[in-house]
């Protein structure tokens, strides 16, 4: 197979089964808040995935995955996304998509990896103190407390941005994960499964228990869920140098290809 069309079936691969675990995200707020005007659009195979205003996962995802994009695709999405219009092009994407999107005025925000391994075999975890599990009935705001707690730093949120985390936990095909250490939660994560591709995002570990083996644990816990789910691959995207880059490394994630964040405001 040409190796350009090799690369364009693997992003369509992994992008597919991140884009489907946004929109399950998106679909929950709906129904949980159905102010917000949550929803999920297709546009010439991309998925436009929008949670609400000024919501931080607003995106278009998987774009120019499905051959030339047109100005109409991307007037489309932005009226979906409004300003500041947030889209991720991954190295497989239609080469028609550069020019019109520097036309628009989209700029570079940031770059990410995307990892992958199979699930022939599974590593050994790390972190033989942690015990990791999927969420139990009752503990959606404890598993929304823990992520916010990881990601911003600290353990005192408003109910608003505890808010921004629940949705997940609703999510259809995502199943949500806890890590306990020395009796407390201290870190979660987020498996998305989308036919026998598994999709690792959200982990997080808070402040107090980071150092101890936690990302490798909760790695290793969703690895072992989803092959006994059927899947066959994993997958995963980190900012470039990142700690949970090398935790995927250590085990067994190899770089898939890069992708890109662009930004447009009004």
């Amino acid at each position: 197979m040409n190796s350009n069309l090799e690369l364009q079936s693997l992003c369509r691969r992994l992008e597919y089964a991140q884009a489907e675990q946004s929109s399950a995200m998106a679909e929950s707020q709906a129904r949980m808040n159905p102010e917000s005007g949550a929803r999920v659009e297709r546009v010439n195979g991309a998925f436009a995935v929008f949670l609400g205003p000024g919501h931080m996962l607003n995106q278009g995802l998987a774009l120019g995955l499905e051959g030339p994009v047109t100005d109409g695709d991307l007037e489309a999405l932005e009226a979906i996304l409004p300003s500041p219009t947030v889209l991720e092009l991954s190295a497989g994407a239609d080469p028609s998509l550069y020019p019109l999107l520097a036309k628009r005025g989209y700029r570079l925000q940031m770059f990410q990896q995307v990892w992958m391994r199979e699930l022939d075999s599974l590593p050994e975890s790390s972190g033989s103190e942690w015990v990791v599990r999927p969420l139990e009935k009752g503990e959606e705001k404890l598993f929304a407390s823990v992520v916010a707690a990881g990601f911003f730093e600290r353990d005192e949120l408003s109910e608003e941005g505890l808010g921004i985390m629940m949705p997940g936990t609703q999510a259809v095909g995502t199943t949500c994960f806890l890590a306990w250490l020395d009796g407390q939660p201290a870190g979660a994560g987020t498996l998305g499964i989308s036919g026998d591709v598994a999709a690792l995002s959200g982990t997080s570990i808070r402040p107090g228990y980071r150092g101890r083996g936690g990302q490798g644990a909760i790695i290793s816990a969703r690895l072992a869920f989803a092959k006994q789910h059927g899947c066959t691959l994993a997958c995963s995207a980190t900012l470039p140098n990142s700690h949970s880059q090398f935790n995927l490394q250590k085990m067994g994630f190899r770089v898939a290809y890069p992708k890109v964040e662009l930004v447009r405001e009004t």
